[in-house]
This record gives C-alpha cells, sequence and structure tokens, in this order.
C-alpha cells in the first residue's frame, strides 16, 4: 500500500476531538469526520538518505533550510504530525505539501528515547518478497497541542504531551490506537473458519439434519462428504472378511444368537 500524497493543510475543524468523540454515541459508524487522536506541531523527521531520496513523496517534505546532517541519517525539521482515526499524515509548513501514510502500512512501531520507530512495508499485497519496498523513519515530536472541545476554549500547548506523558509517549499510544482501528484486510482466500455454520464442525444437529436425509427420511451421506478415517475402516473390513462392518438385521442377528445358544448347549451339554 502506498503513500498517499496531499496539498491542503490539514485544520483542526477537518476532524471530530477525540474528547468530543468519547462523549457521545455516534449516530453512524460510517462517512463522517475522522477523529483526531494527536496533533503535534513542529516535529522532526529523522530518515536515511538514501530512503529519503527514493520516495519522492517523503522527499518533498524536506528543503534545505529544515533539513540537516545527522549522522547516517537526515533531519526534517518542521514537521506538522496529525494522528487521525483514517491515517498518519505528515504536513510541511515550510513546502505546503505534505504525506498520509496508511496504517496498514506500519508494519512495527515502537518508541525510542524521544522518537517513534515506525517501519512501513510501502509494497501491495502482490509483490514478491524479493521485491518488496521497506522504509524507516523516526518521528521526534516536541509538543502536542491539547485540542478540547469549543466549550472548553481553544487549543493549548503542553510541551510534555498529555499530562504526565511525554510526546513521544502520547504520539506512540496514538498510533497504537489508530491501528488499532484500521486492522489490516484479510488476505485473499484467506477467510476464517466458522464453527457456527451448519455442519461447519463436523457434527450432525437440527441446523444440517436435512443434508443427511433422502427423500423417505432415511439416512444417508451426502456427495462429496469425507468421513474421517473412513479409508481406514473400508481397509479394516476388507481384512476381516465378508460381513464385516455390515449391520445386521433383527432375523439375522436373532438366527445368529439361536445358532449360539445351540451351539453352545451342545458344547456344554
Amino acid at each position: 500500500m502506498a503513500l498517499e500524497p496531499i496539498s491542503a493543510s490539514p485544520a483542526v475543524g477537518d476532524f471530530k476531538l477525540l474528547s468530543e468523540h468519547e462523549e457521545q454515541t455516534p449516530g453512524t459508524f460510517f462517512g463522517g469526520k475522522p477523529v483526531l487522536h494527536l496533533h503535534s506541531p513542529g516535529a522532526r523527521l529523522r530518515i536515511s538518505q538514501e530512503e529519503l531520496q527514493s520516495q519522492p513523496l517523503l522527499n518533498q517534505l524536506s528543503d534545505s533550510g529544515t533539513l540537516s546532517q545527522q549522522g547516517e541519517q537526515v533531519v526534517v525539521e518542521s514537521i506538522d504530525v496529525w494522528v487521525t482515526s483514517r491515517s498518519l499524515t505528515l504536513w510541511s509548513a515550510s513546502k505546503s505539501v505534505g504525506v498520509q501514510i496508511p496504517y496498514q502500512t506500519i508494519t512495527v512501531h515502537a518508541q525510542e528515547g524521544s522518537s517513534v520507530y515506525l517501519h512501513l512495508n510501502l509494497s501491495d499485497a502482490n509483490t514478491a518478497d524479493e521485491d518488496l519496498v521497506f522504509v524507516q523513519l523516526r518521528i521526534e515530536p516536541t509538543t502536542i497541542e491539547a485540542h478540547e472541545a469549543p466549550a472548553e476554549d481553544s487549543a493549548q500547548s503542553q510541551p510534555n504531551g498529555h499530562g504526565s506523558q511525554s510526546p513521544a509517549q502520547a504520539l506512540f499510544k496514538a498510533i497504537s490506537d489508530c491501528q488499532e482501528l484500521n486492522p489490516d484486510p484479510p488476505e485473499e482466500g484467506d477467510g476464517e473458519f466458522d464453527e457456527t455454520a451448519p455442519g461447519a464442525t463436523g457434527w450432525i444437529t437440527s441446523d444440517n439434519m436435512q443434508d443427511f436425509l433422502d427423500e423417505n427420511g432415511e439416512f444417508r451421506m451426502p456427495e462429496g462428504v469425507t468421513v474421517i478415517g473412513a479409508e481406514d475402516e473400508v481397509a479394516e473390513t476388507e481384512a476381516l472378511g465378508e460381513g464385516a462392518g455390515r449391520t445386521r438385521t433383527a432375523a439375522e442377528a436373532d438366527g445368529a444368537d439361536g445358532a449360539e445358544d445351540e451351539t453352545k448347549w451342545q458344547r456344554t451339554g
């Protein structure tokens, strides 16, 4: 799944505030504004020079005035981070461009000191293993904007994050929460087993009894149904000889019992 470019600066009015969202029961779970979980203006983005240049959408976030070298990595300054229920957005105020990172591309994320590490898989589901494209980047937030509902007045800057949380801890938690809201889609042909489906577990119940009865109401095994152990039973029956594994009628059973009784009388008489 690829990164997505944006050309319009995100604004608080584009989202539903998390505090407002948590206090109300939504009228619908579809459509509507995405929920803003965290806003961190003026963050730093750290990435290797090679990966930055290989990804045009990330590379466009930097310019000579916001780019600096730090060991093997480059640091892009002045990045606004928006963590919403739909995507993670990085916006460059100096370049007036941005990029949205779908949560499904984030394969690993972790807090590393004052930054949050992200490991991204930018390949689609049909890409061969040898052609997969991965990118590693680190976001270092410096300030968290605590946007509250209008009744509680405007946004307040919290350099130390949410309450006792550091900015990195708050960013990590926000990304974690939003990832849970956006699980990976099931792979094609990888449907889950439904144990509640009639006959799914192999048991005959009132829900699937009609599948095992013929037009006369007699029991029959439906075509295409595999009976576990049937091959072993057939092999055992053939080894035991004729009549093995066959259910006897009442008359046959009475006859056999009578013969057995007579034989027993003869032996013991």
